[in-house]
């Protein structure tokens, strides 16, 4: 099974690109959303999370996690984000094994991760390739702002603390563009879907360079 990585800043359109996948035939996996079931029911990783934020663990919540807390925490400071992802990742990647072991047993022939630290986290060792989702950085704001219903400042604090778009042409084997909400990033996946199947694209030695 063909394992493929999926990342991009935040608007940028790449779960579009997940579903596009899934519709083609892949085998999707959504990492926010394995950390959201995670952050729900796996104790082990809660119950290190309650040591190291209690805070995000209020009374009047019952002493259950209170995400929006735990968010707050950590977006305003490099040093509690990076603890927490140090404490979550190994999990998420060990949920996303499990997960792709379900692909195998079903013969899904490529399957598809959507993370958007799928580089930082580790997640892309376990990726024959990555593909890199790209958009202006107003083209995100305007998306993220329609999307989430928060302010211009809060859009940009989001976008502000992720890479720049070089990052992913450094770091990714392909990249999509999706500068428009116009419906082509649709025929763009398609298009990868076909190269990818036909065996035109492979993963690179040196990268850097835009391909669609």
């Amino acid at each position: 099974m063909k394992v493929i990585g999926i990342t991009g800043g935040t608007g940028t359109g790449k779960t579009s690109v997940l579903r596009m996948m899934e519709r083609l035939g892949c085998f999707a996996i959504d990492a926010d959303e394995v950390y959201h079931r995670l952050l729900r029911d796996n104790t082990e990783m809660l119950e290190k999370l309650k040591a190291n934020y209690p805070e995000a663990f209020p009374q009047d919540n019952a002493g259950r996690l209170d995400r929006g807390v735990l968010g707050r925490i950590v977006y305003n400071s490099p040093e509690r984000m990076e603890l927490l992802n140090s404490i979550t990742h190994p999990y998420v990647i060990a949920e996303i094994q499990r997960i792709l072991k379900i692909g195998e047993v079903h013969d899904a022939p490529i399957a598809v991760i959507d993370a958007i630290l799928l580089i930082e986290s580790g997640i892309d060792k376990i990726c024959d390739l990555v593909i890199g989702v790209v958009a202006p950085r107003d083209v995100r704001k305007e998306r993220i702002m329609a999307r989430d219903n928060i302010t211009e400042e809060q859009a940009l604090e989001r976008i502000n603390s992720q890479p720049d778009e070089q990052f992913y042409y450094d770091n990714c084997d392909y990249i999509i563009k999706n500068p428009v909400n116009d419906g082509s990033i649709h025929s763009k996946t398609v298009s990868f879907y076909d190269k990818l199947t036909s065996g035109l694209i492979h993963k690179k030695e040196k990268r850097g360079n835009p391909n669609g």
